[in-house]
């Protein structure tokens, strides 16, 4: 194989796709990209098995052929050229990469050794780029971490024929954001490693198209693709959990509750259980930090912040990490906490924003 290309070009495709590479290196060949030259153009494309990446882009191809080389080597490399344009030649076993000044060579392992990768599914779907952002956005904080309850270490995309909702919940809180879209029905887990490279691969593009196959999901946006597995499981019934008759009703501004959770938190260090007690009277809610099992014990910290709110005096407590992702998840002025009892699910929504909802579990203490 034999090809020239604008240095810009491959440092761009390279880029996208080297992160798709197997860090490891138990397999030698997943840790390599493969680079694939035909009708002028190059395909490159890189898999660790669970998710793999594939961008096509053009370049000057004088002799067909593909190669792979070590992914983390070659973006090091095409990184730090200073050239223009940069003529590439598979000798031997060797990848030679030549400029005016300069040569370079890496170690290849044979084509044939890559894993045959698919880039599309059946029933494929055009959702907009910023919407599908906007949904892992607003709900992956939310999923578990605990592999003991693998089925929730993703975000949950449950198409329902005239909407496409992104569900994520460890148990203890739930975000769900819905988009008015009308689509073939379908379910799938998308983990955690999926999202990850999805966000960043959406940025710059306006449109992405989603299908489905087996075990797997594939997304395509312009000329790059990605694929990932999909977690195997039952998802929860999420539309269950969420309270639809909540009897107390508490309005606060997003940026003032925000600013008064955050300030409190700071008495705590990195305990996983850090409880806020959240006191309703009308027209004010007070926040108190409190530190309780520990050599510190005895520290507090207390913030009052107007709120519309005209019921009984109430008290309810959360894990502030878990209230104050949920509170940031919005874009919103203002936020509504629909309650109930104190240890029944609360539910955090805002008319201006009515596609996210979040459901946080209070804490007993």
């Amino acid at each position: 194989m034999k090809f020239k290309i604008n240095k810009e070009i491959l440092k761009e495709g390279v880029k996208k796709v080297a992160p798709a590479a197997d860090k490891k290196g138990a397999i030698p060949i997943l840790s390599n990209m493969l680079l694939s030259v035909s009708d002028n153009t190059i395909t490159l494309a890189a898999t660790d098995l669970d998710i793999g990446i594939a961008t096509i882009a053009n370049c000057d191809v004088i002799e067909e052929g593909n190669v792979t080389v070590n992914a983390q080597k070659l973006q090091k490399l095409v990184s730090s050229l200073s050239v223009e344009e940069v003529e590439c030649e598979l000798n031997g076993n060797m990848f030679l990469i030549r400029s005016m000044s300069s040569k370079f060579s890496l170690a290849t392992l044979p084509s044939e050794e890559f894993p045959g990768i698919k880039l599309k599914g059946k029933n494929e779907i055009s959702v907009l780029s910023e919407e599908i952002d906007k949904a892992i956005k607003k709900v992956a904080y939310a999923a578990s971490k605990d592999e003991v309850r693998y089925n929730l270490m993703g975000v949950y995309l449950n198409s329902l024929g005239n909407r496409l909702d992104a569900v994520a919940t460890d148990g203890h809180r739930l975000a769900l954001y819905t988009i008015d879209v009308k689509i073939p029905e379908f379910n799938i887990i998308v983990p955690r490693h999926g999202l990850s490279e999805l966000k960043r691969l959406l940025k710059g593009s306006q449109e992405v198209k989603i299908s489905t196959e087996g075990n797997q999901i594939f997304f395509e946006f312009d000329d790059t693709y990605l694929f990932s597995s999909v977690i195997e499981g039952e998802y929860p019934d999420y539309m269950a959990v969420i309270p639809e008759d909540n009897s107390l009703k508490a309005v606060v501004d997003r940026e003032e509750i925000l600013t008064a959770l955050r300030e409190v938190s700071v008495i705590y260090d990195k305990e996983d259980a850090q409880p806020v007690i959240v006191k309703f009277n009308p027209d004010k809610v007070k926040l108190t930090a409190k530190k309780f099992d520990s050599i510190d014990a005895g520290e507090e910290a207390e913030v009052e912040i107007p709120c519309e709110y005209s019921g009984e005096e109430f008290e309810i407590a959360f894990n502030i990490r878990h209230i104050i992702e949920s509170v940031a998840s919005f874009d919103s002025s203002s936020i509504t906490l629909f309650m109930d009892g104190p240890m029944t699910q609360v539910l955090l929504a805002s008319d201006e924003e009515p596609q996210l909802k979040c459901v946080i579990m209070p804490m007993k203490i």
